[in-house]
């Protein structure tokens, strides 16, 4: 049977079915080393829910106890079934390449009938304490369903003059503007939420410890449990990762990069940590990611024989000799299966990862 790739398309989004061509071949330390890896990167993702809008979580708690616990309204239900996917899919309630809000094409109404529904059949929801339902669907009713409430997730050139942090609807900051900034030194420029607490402006660090602590020790956790099944210079890596995920030290995270740039043998291997800067309007704070992938061996022998020929080709370029190279060099590659993405890595694979 020829493998199915195109899932189902939700509005403008095609969901598609990757493979991870090969596993079933894999020596069964690198298939424990990929499952303990696979598992640091499911546990961190709330982290970029929560980076991406303060009210994700919540959001996503309501829409996902309506879908276990649906009651009888049809029409409702498939409206907050396309509404939960493109949800799903972008992290949020902004599209993943406009920025752009999109909401619930229903009444406030219906979707609390819902979710009243839902919460008689036994889904829990996230109430704050003392809140009722109805003060639960009150206070996400604008991020639900109005389209001028936190309109955008970054705006880097927002309109009237509106301050860059204000008019950017994630979480990386939280009452602050760039006034408020100025002349501030960020001791934990790339994973830290800049915040004004009673007056001050403060650095809440993401470590263990810190901020998102439960999902960091989760995180920690598994990357421990990989350590007896990595190679030696991926094991150096991830004991930097770890050391940097429970310091929080901008060294740890310099010490991490140097020893993953350094691994370049190792048949398994892993992006982890607050990494890529776009979700931020300063472009400073590190949004959350992780990936997982191995290398295919037989994809890699096809592509590194081109790669070996590289001379040839370009010597056969239809173009000017003088912008040609007469000696061609650097060239690597490999070909990789993705296992699993999360967080910032996601729902389109990077073309590349900053360092």
């Amino acid at each position: 049977m020829d493998p199915r790739y195109l899932l189902e398309r939700v509005d403008e989004a095609a969901v598609v079915q990757l493979y991870a061509d090969g596993f079933a071949m894999l020596p069964l330390d690198q298939k424990v080393l990929l499952w303990h890896l696979y598992n640091a990167a499911v546990a961190g993702r709330d982290i970029f829910y929560d980076q991406r809008y303060a009210h994700n979580l919540d959001m996503r708690d309501v829409l996902e106890a309506v879908l276990r616990h649906p009651g009888e309204d049809v029409e409702t239900l498939a409206e907050v079934r396309r509404y939960t996917k493109l949800f799903w899919v972008n992290s949020g309630p902004y599209n993943n390449l406009t920025a752009r809000k999109f909401v619930l094409n229903t009444t406030p109404e219906k979707f609390g009938a819902m979710v009243h529904a839902a919460a008689e059949g036994g889904a829990p929801l996230p109430l704050r304490k003392g809140e009722s339902i109805d003060e639960l669907l009150e206070r996400l009713k604008p991020m639900f369903f109005d389209l001028n409430v936190d309109p955008a997730v970054t705006t880097k050139t927002p309109t009237n003059g509106e301050d860059i942090l204000a008019a950017s609807a994630n979480n990386l900051y939280a009452g602050v503007t760039m006034a408020d900034l100025e002349g501030f030194q960020e001791r934990y420029e790339l994973n830290s939420r800049v915040a004004k607490r009673g007056g001050a402006i403060v650095e809440e660090v993401y470590r263990v410890g810190g901020l998102y602590d439960p999902q960091l020790r989760e995180v920690v956790s598994h990357l421990e449990a990989a350590l007896p099944y990595a190679t030696e210079d991926m094991a150096n890596a991830l004991r930097a990762l770890i050391r940097w995920y429970r310091t929080g030290e901008a060294v740890d995270r310099r010490e991490y990069d140097i020893a993953w740039v350094r691994d370049k043998n190792s048949p398994v291997d892993t992006i982890n940590g607050f990494t890529e800067v776009y979700l931020d309007a300063r472009g400073r704070k590190g949004a959350w990611e992780a990936l997982v992938y191995y290398i295919n061996p037989t994809k890699t022998a096809a592509i590194q024989k081109l790669a070996a020929d590289a001379q040839w080709f370009e010597d056969h370029m239809p173009w000017d000799r003088k912008y040609c190279k007469e000696t061609v060099t650097g060239i690597t590659a490999n070909v990789i299966d993705i296992v699993i993405e999360t967080g910032d890595s996601g729902p389109v694979t990077p073309i590349g990862i900053n360092l």
